[in-house]
């Protein structure tokens, strides 16, 4: 599946000053790979100075860069400068960037004629190194060029700063600045809330320059017109009264009966709402050539079209020649009138309506919507209480990110309760918004969007709705990735469910949402924890039994998703007489096939009980502690499904003891989110003052009490133990590890023993406990030095090459998780334990020995 997004944040190539595998070194280079058909190339350019000049021939072309101050294409040249003719380039000649091709964007970048036109200009006339001929073109449109857009973007120069042959071509949010001429030629370009900056030229009388000088045929409606914009100064150095609204430019021009100024060339400049500083003056003349070569005069009144309407500030006199347009006239100076159909990119359509449905197992309605752009322009509203949400707006750029989120809620909250976060990203495909959107907001788009953001270098969904990275900056490729994975696992499911064959689960039509919902309500969504920043991060997708779903091999492909499976096993744990729910870490967690042969004693449990009398659920999640498991949503997902009679197996303690505040990479986000503190030796709970949440006993409690309230049995277990042997020993003993002590650079505000934790709970709670610390070490005890190695993760990077570059490999053991023979033996250990412990006879019975 291939994507193709036009003029968003979606490239097809990348141009970086100092690049990398995949990217190019060059915006020429990568004009120079661009198809040779007219699909659209989106050339994201990274930020640096780009020393080129580019001509771009081709049709579809869009630039994106990472802000005006920060990707910047620059070249010092001028007209009268020689070219490898031994002649001077002239103007055309002396552009940076020459636009030849139609449907061109650029945003979020600057474009500078880095010629010293003030050095030059301050040279003695008689100097012979002083250039005669100053015209220096930052961009120009040339006359094959049509609808061309920009949007955030800056054309800086001094001379003839922007030039523009022909076709239409739309400015919004930019910046162009110069001096004399510097906004000419016939095109007809639109320039809307946007600033115009006179610069200062020392030396020279007034006037300083002539804001524009067009050259509109007569047969052409409007030339040059300025919506909604700002004329102002470079700074306080340019005089008042010192710069003109425009001149009328007659070109000197080819005829049958010899060369001179073009008669047809009845220049059009308006502004419209327009502010203008006091260095504005008025409209003057521009001299051109009779048919006899002499110089003649041709004013404002002289046919030019100059005109102004309701323009405001110290500039904005109405003495003088200022021709006013009436308001009847001002109708015509519409957008949509002007450019005659064409809509650009970068605009919406007016009045564009946004609507779409949220699909979220559990989440509370209504919930709250919002829509960021490209810019970070925000738009809001909430859903109705079916999750159905309707939003208009107007002038938003592409590509769009929608977020939904529960009331009230932080969505980038890891030390409270988080609530249920979701968001879809939408890129169109089009050139023209439709005046109706449909953005559906569920698991999988949250999915999508994640993975294309993190390519894309952020943590994950919620950076990209809060992030200071602007315009936002997508990857097709993984885009296009996320979608064919999305299709690869579940394309058998929608077809049972009668959607069709290419379903959009960000863009489908509101008939398909109950049989959507239908696969849904099988899926839970959340978003994963990143410790070295402290911050939510990338989303992951889990079915109603928590196997974590569209991971993706290293061939790139995903297992297909069995509804049918899915709903039988939903049969069998509603009619079992008891089911067993677990909490806890990654020791116990579920793990994809994509990272095999690691396994956790909770995937493997199910092994240890007759099926038609228990199931197993395993909630387990990597990383956890259990005051993290709790904020992130993990219990709220798992608890939905408990009812009395229910056993809760609760297993903490490797997260939990993450409490080292000075730590340098990690320990302030590790305290602030993670970290629950042990009792003292004498049992007693230790916390920060106010906060005995953070109590490890306490948040054991918490779950404690909901199993109990709930009549479900909860049950403790000490965590499995490490495989770290005895200091300064020379034979192999596996010794316990979950306890903290205090370092050199007094870094925990509080230290103890996490097991002895646990059995202090358990014992102040009247419930069962499972010492699965002291059995694990028997284990690891009993398999010694030989042996270990085989229960735990160390495998063979060759017959397991995930693990080529990271812990698990037989040289460099990980030596907390398991591999499938060591979480086997554990969950029998735990088995057993269970067979042991009198409170448990109930469920014991249903264990196989």
């Amino acid at each position: 599946m291939s994507f193709q997004s036009h003029a968003t944040s979606l490239y097809q190539a990348v141009v970086s000053s100092t690049p990398k595998a995949g990217e190019y070194g060059s915006i020429k280079d990568a004009l120079q790979n661009a198809p040779e058909d007219k699909s659209t190339y989106s050339i994201y350019i990274k930020p640096g100075l780009y020393n080129e000049q580019i001509i771009i021939d081709r049709d579809n072309v869009h630039f994106i860069g990472a802000g005006r101050d920060r990707t910047i294409i620059a070249k010092a040249i001028a007209a009268g400068m020689k070219g490898d003719n031994g002649k001077n380039i002239g103007t055309s000649g002396s552009r940076v960037v020459e636009i030849n091709g139609k449907d061109f964007t650029a945003q979020s970048l600057t474009i500078r004629n880095d010629f010293d036109y003030l050095t030059n200009d301050s040279k003695a006339k008689d100097d012979p190194s002083k250039i005669k001929q100053t015209q220096a073109v930052a961009l120009l449109l040339g006359k094959k060029s049509d609808r061309s857009a920009f949007y955030d973007v800056s054309l800086e120069g001094f001379q003839d700063t922007f030039y523009s042959k022909g076709g239409r071509s739309y400015f919004n949010n930019s910046r162009i600045s110069g001096t004399v001429d510097f906004i000419f030629g016939n095109g007809l370009v639109i320039f809307d809330n946007s600033d115009i900056v006179a610069r200062y030229r020392p030396n020279q009388e007034l006037p300083l320059g002539y804001l524009t000088a067009p050259s509109t045929n007569e047969e052409q409606a409007f030339g040059l017109v300025f919506i909604n914009s700002r004329l102002i100064k470079e700074d306080n150095r340019v005089p008042a009264a010192s710069y003109a609204l425009g001149r009328p430019w007659h070109p000197t021009t080819t005829f049958q009966d010899g060369r001179y100024a073009d008669p047809f060339a009845m220049g059009s400049t308006t502004f419209i709402n327009t502010e203008m500083d006091d260095h504005i003056y008025g409209w003057d003349k521009m001299h051109g050539k009779d048919i006899n070569g002499e110089s003649i005069w041709f004013t404002p009144e002289d046919g030019a079209r100059f005109s102004e309407y309701k323009s405001y500030g110290s500039g904005a006199s109405k003495e003088g020649y200022r021709p006013q347009l009436s308001d009847n006239d001002a109708t015509k100076f519409t957008i949509e009138n002007m450019l005659d159909g064409w809509q650009p990119i970068f605009l919406a359509a007016q009045n564009t309506t946004v609507k779409g449905i949220v699909s979220a197992h559990l989440m509370n309605f209504p919930a709250q919507i919002t829509l960021s752009d490209q810019y970070g322009r925000k738009a809001s509203t909430t859903t109705d209480k079916h999750g159905a949400y309707q939003l208009k707006i107007k002038d938003f750029i592409p590509p769009f990110v929608v977020s939904a989120a529960e009331q009230n809620t932080d969505c980038l909250s890891n030390n409270t309760l988080r609530g249920i976060c979701m968001a879809a990203l939408y890129a169109p495909t089009k050139p023209q918004l439709e005046q109706n959107i449909n953005i559906n907001i569920n698991p999988f788009s949250d999915l999508i969007l994640s993975d294309t953001a993190t390519a894309s270098g952020y943590l994950g969904p919620q950076q990209v709705m809060s992030s200071p990275k602007l315009p936002l900056i997508f990857s097709a490729e993984e885009y296009a990735s996320s979608i064919a994975r999305f299709h690869q696992g579940f394309d058998n499911s929608l077809h049972d469910l009668g959607l069709p064959k290419h379903f959009d689960p960000v863009q489908y039509q509101p008939q398909w949402q109950p049989a959507f919902a239908q696969l849904t309500q099988w899926l839970w969504s959340n978003r994963n924890y990143q410790t070295k920043v402290g911050e939510v991060a990338d989303s992951t997708l889990m079915d109603r039994f928590f196997q974590p779903l569209l991971v993706p091999d290293l061939q790139g492909k995903v297992a297909a998703f069995d509804l049918s499976a899915i709903q039988k096993r939903q049969q069998q744990v509603d009619t079992v007489p008891h089911r067993v729910f677990i909490i806890g870490d990654s020791t116990a967690s579920n793990y994809p096939q994509a990272v095999a042969p690691r396994m956790g004693w909770g995937q493997t449990f199910q092994e240890n009980f007759d099926t038609q009398k228990v199931q197993v659920i395993n909630g387990a999640q990597s990383g956890r502690s259990s005051r993290s498991y709790y904020n992130q949503g993990w219990f709220r997902y798992l608890s939905s499904m408990m009812h009395s009679g229910d056993y809760l197996l609760i297993q903490f303690g490797h997260n939990d003891e993450k409490c080292d505040a000075s730590s340098a990479r990690r320990g302030p986000y590790d305290v602030a989110n993670t970290c629950t503190y042990p009792n003292n030796a004498d049992g007693q709970i230790q916390a920060p003052a106010g906060q005995e949440s953070l109590s490890f006993q306490r948040s054991l409690e918490f779950f404690i009490d909901y199993a109990k309230s709930h009549q479900i049995t909860p049950v403790l277990l000490t965590p499995v133990t490490r495989m770290k042997t005895m200091k300064g020993k020379n034979e192999f003993t596996v010794v316990s590890t979950h306890f903290t002590t205090q370092n050199s650079t007094k870094g925990f505000a509080f230290t103890g023993n996490y097991s002895q934790t646990i059995k202090d709970t358990a014992q102040a709670n009247n419930i069962a406990l499972l010492d699965i610390e002291i059995r694990s070490i028997e284990l690891a005890n009993t398999l010694g030095e030989e042996n270990w190695k085989d229960y735990w993760l160390a495998v063979d990077p060759i017959k397991f090459p995930y693990y080529k570059d990271r812990a698990g490999r037989l040289d460099k053991p990980d030596i907390t998780h398991f591999q499938e023979k060591g979480a086997k033996a554990v969950a029998k250990l735990i088995a057993k334990e269970i067979r042991q412990t009198p409170k448990l006879k109930t469920l014991s019975d249903s264990t196989i020995d």
